[in-house]
């Protein structure tokens, strides 16, 4: 029962996150289709995680024995020689530290129970609260649409009326004098447009007359000079024909003069009345984008004040409803949790989610200074005979360094080569099957005595030895034999499971598909150990729940369970055992 409520309040809290982060948020998705695919149902037991390896047999050896935390030796309690058993005490270093973390962490649990007796709520406050916590964000949410209502309504205002000022199709709409003054603004840059290119017209046509009459001229005053030269050559300079021919020259010389003067004085005009119409075209423009830069900063912030208006409603909005969303779920939350009784182990009847949460982190606090303390003792993983005693009491040993050394008593042990991922899971004092092929498959038990440091190198594939003691050798076993060895590196005891095939995981969320009266629901899971045959599920079912698995999984799901029955009760096999704990 109180598994069952620190489930119900994970799934809530999956919930209220993925509703955070994805703009809306589902906790059921049903559907009304047939329901098809074949189903398991969760159950409880053990859930164990093995890795497997080859290896071969041979005469066992000594065992090297080290404190997995370094310091004072304070007790030895066997001496070279000495028989002992699997699990008994060699030696102890100081564990004061220890003792003190075990003693704080115990009262820090006593602590968070006691304020979780003290801030539990009765059931009907907590429905007052969820009540009120509804009725609140019924109103702010009819307030925050109100409001988000009128900016939308103010911004349409503002839009109709610039509209309905004008026709700009650039959207700058201003009051209809504005408007006015910047037509006749557009009108003056189109006259003074229109004036310089009749400027430039004109120019061009006085240069073509102007350029033809000192062409004329000129050619006027070569024929003159032509008859000059041939008269005064031909009658003398004196005679009345040279006279003449002079008199002609001098007036044909003086027209060509006049008509570049006339020229020169026509191009400077030409250019005066070009500059002039330039730079009223430039005053013109300069005017027009004066005007349009006014009229359009005073269209744009009217638009902009509107749009800032609704977006800070519709922001409002948004926070409002989320922050009313969060209290809803922590209204139901602690409902639930006084609902269906206590939290956890030791949890007191109807404390809040905070409480509980504060209790299972004390609770882990205290499960961790145990280990420290349990660290401080060193035990014979196996049966056997003190081969040495390395260090005295007082002295001080560094983690790992040889304590003494352990000649099991078993006869025989498997040295086994595992792959990089699975020997970081291996660890000395995990329990191990050894199936032997040349006795026809006969397989022992045994444990993990040591994991060796540097790897082994062959090819291009990298291992790690793993030693693993028998315990009682089958008859008949011979140094060299192969071995096949499957090691329990993680196990976790009373928990809920399933097949993995049952379980989804996209995004970070994992989910499962319940079956109800032929109803399929979709529902968010925690998941923890992932086992060989099956999954850990921490919160969001419970036990007897129909979990659909699909139709094209190939996968084992129930069908395989090794060890010959439900979880639970398994007495051998890999994968989901019965017994046993992290």
């Amino acid at each position: 029962m109180n598994r069952r409520i620190v489930w119900i309040n994970g799934l809530l809290a999956v919930v209220l996150v993925a509703g955070l982060v994805g703009g809306y948020v589902w906790l059921f998705r049903s559907t009304d289709e047939a329901a098809t695919g074949r189903t398991v149902a969760v159950q409880s037991g053990s859930v164990s995680e093995t890795v497997t390896a080859t290896g071969t047999v041979a005469t066992a050896g000594t065992v090297d024995l080290s404190f997995s935390e370094g310091g004072t030796v304070t007790t030895l309690l066997v001496e070279a020689g000495d028989t002992v058993r699997a699990g008994q005490r060699l030696a102890t270093v100081d564990d004061t530290t220890a003792q003190q973390a075990l003693t704080s962490a115990t009262r820090t649990y006593a602590q968070a129970v006691t304020a979780a007796q003290q801030s539990s709520v009765s059931l009907t406050a907590a429905q007052r609260s969820l009540d009120d916590a509804r009725e609140t964000a019924a109103l702010n949410k009819k307030g925050y649409v109100t409001a988000v209502t009128e900016a939308k309504e103010a911004l349409a205002d503002a839009e109709s009326s610039w509209s309905a000022a004008c026709l700009d199709p650039n959207g700058l709409c201003p009051s209809t004098d504005a408007w006015s003054q910047l037509r006749a603004a557009e009108g003056d840059v189109a006259s003074a447009s229109s004036a310089y290119q009749q400027a430039v017209q004109t120019a061009s046509a006085d240069e073509t007359t102007n350029n033809l009459k000192v062409n004329q001229a000129k050619v006027n005053a070569e024929a003159a000079q032509s008859r000059q030269y041939n008269d005064c050559t031909t009658y003398g300079s004196t005679s009345s024909q040279c006279t003449s021919a002079n008199d002609s020259l001098r007036t044909a010389q003086q027209g060509y003069e006049n008509a570049l003067n006339s020229q020169r004085v026509a191009a400077i005009a030409s250019q005066q009345t070009l500059a002039d119409a330039d730079e009223r075209i430039t005053a013109a423009n300069v005017a027009l984008k004066r005007l349009q830069a006014s009229l359009a900063e005073t269209a744009r912030d009217a638009r902009d004040g509107a749009e800032r208006s609704l977006a800070s409603a519709q922001l409002a909005l948004k926070k409002g409803v989320e922050s009313d969303q969060q209290s809803i779920a922590r209204a139901q939350e602690s409902l639930a949790s006084l609902q269906a009784g206590s939290m956890a182990v030791d949890t007191p009847t109807g404390a809040t989610t905070a409480d509980s949460a504060a209790i299972e982190v004390a609770r882990d606090g205290v499960a961790v200074a145990q280990q420290s303390l349990e660290a401080a003792v060193l035990r014979a993983p196996v049966a056997g005979t003190v081969g040495s005693v390395a260090v005295d009491e007082d002295e001080d040993v560094i983690a790992g360094a040889p304590v003494l050394t352990l000649v099991p008593e078993a006869a025989y042990e498997v040295t086994a080569q595992f792959s990089e991922a699975d020997a970081m899971k291996v660890a000395a004092g995990q329990p191990a099957t050894v199936t032997l092929d040349a006795l026809n498959g006969e397989s022992a038990t045994g444990t993990v005595t040591s994991v060796a440091i540097l790897p082994t190198t062959g090819g291009d594939v990298t291992t790690y030895a793993a030693t693993i003691t028998l315990a009682d050798a089958p008859d008949g076993v011979r140094d060299g034999m192969s071995a096949s060895v499957v090691v329990t590196v993680d196990e976790v005891a009373d928990a809920l499971w399933a097949p993995s095939a049952a379980i989804t995981t996209a995004g970070g969320l994992s989910t499962v598909t319940v079956r109800v009266n032929g109803i399929d629901t979709v529902v968010p899971v925690t998941t923890g150990l992932a086992g060989d045959t099956g999954t850990e599920i921490t919160s969001g079912v419970a036990e007897g729940d129909q979990l659909v698995v699909d139709t094209t999984d190939t996968g084992t799901g129930f069908s395989g369970i090794p060890g010959g029955g439900p979880p639970g009760g398994l007495g051998g096999g890999v994968g989901i055992v019965g017994g046993g704990g992290r």
